[in-house]
């Protein structure tokens, strides 16, 4: 990750960040153009040095440019869905100034802040996460954004992998497994197969039939059609292993699209930090 991020950072903030934190712990770069850096390690930010570090447009510009190879335009539909993937699954959320053609947004202009997230596998040392691989059923892990989801939903993949599973890993964005130029950074197990890049609502129908999973692994649900495609999954015997943005489970349960697809899942992982699970819940168990 380090070789990644020197070549993908300007030098005066690489060499900043170098002196500061442990790039194995860094989990976050937070760069808005004019203004202080910060940065998370294990999901706890912090400000770079004294605030008197900034960046520039041209710094912004820069990073761009290395993200994307020099083809900016290239990138452009990733970037109107708020982001772009930079080798090694690191993914650099964009917010700027939307263009506006016909009643929709065709590009972003005068981008003005970078959210640099860096991916990591961590071991999870929890004896409730042993005990959902070892005897899998339907598993949900909620948590707010940045609480270290995709950090359990790699460690899960690998760990049923490892217990022999089939595991079918959409990876729309890249950032599950880290894929660069063919070749898989993040290991996530030899029985697991990666569907990189092909749209989640596609890899569904496609991929669960040519591919013949036991589980089927996917990162931040979002929207009907999602859901009505894990319906499907369960219904055709395929297990499911999913993320879903959310602060708290009776959130969901109070939402009449989320409460649909909890009623295919069997456990519900929270998270509240970074390698830090909070409660295990079985849906099918009575509750007290």
């Amino acid at each position: 990750m380090e070789r990644l991020l020197s070549k993908l950072l300007p030098l005066a903030l690489y060499n900043e960040l170098y002196s500061v934190c442990n790039f194995d712990e860094l989990s976050e770069i937070r760069l808005r153009v004019d203004k202080p850096v910060f940065y998370a390690v294990n999901g706890k930010y912090k400000r770079l040095g004294d605030g008197t570090f900034r960046i520039g447009s041209t710094d912004v510009e820069q990073i761009l440019s290395r993200a994307t190879k020099s083809s900016l335009y290239a990138y452009n539909t990733t970037i109107l869905d708020g982001f772009i993937t930079y080798d090694g699954g690191i993914r650099i959320g964009i917010t700027g100034e939307g263009v506006i053609k016909n009643g929709g947004l065709c590009a972003v202009k005068n981008i003005t802040s970078l959210c640099i997230r860096i991916p990591h596998y961590i071991e999870i040392r929890d004896k409730r996460i042993d005990g959902i691989v070892k005897n899998f059923a339907n598993t949900l892990i909620i948590s707010k954004p940045g609480y270290g989801k995709t950090t359990l939903l790699r460690y899960m993949i690998k760990s049923l992998s490892e217990y022999g599973y089939n595991v079918l890993a959409l990876d729309e964005r890249g950032e599950l497994s880290g894929i660069s130029e063919g070749v898989q950074t993040i290991d996530l197990g030899e029985c697991t197969d990666v569907a990189l890049g092909i749209p989640k609502i596609s890899a569904y129908a496609s991929q669960v039939r040519s591919m013949r999973p036991d589980v089927i692994a996917t990162d931040e649900i979002f929207g009907e059609k999602e859901i009505d495609c894990i319906a499907d999954c369960v219904r055709c015997g395929v297990k499911v292993l999913a993320t879903v943005h959310s602060d708290d489970l009776s959130n969901l349960k109070n939402s009449a699209l989320y409460s649909r697809l909890l009623q295919h899942i069997r456990y519900v992982v929270t998270i509240i930090g970074i390698g830090n699970i909070d409660k295990v819940v079985d849906l099918k168990k009575p509750q007290l």
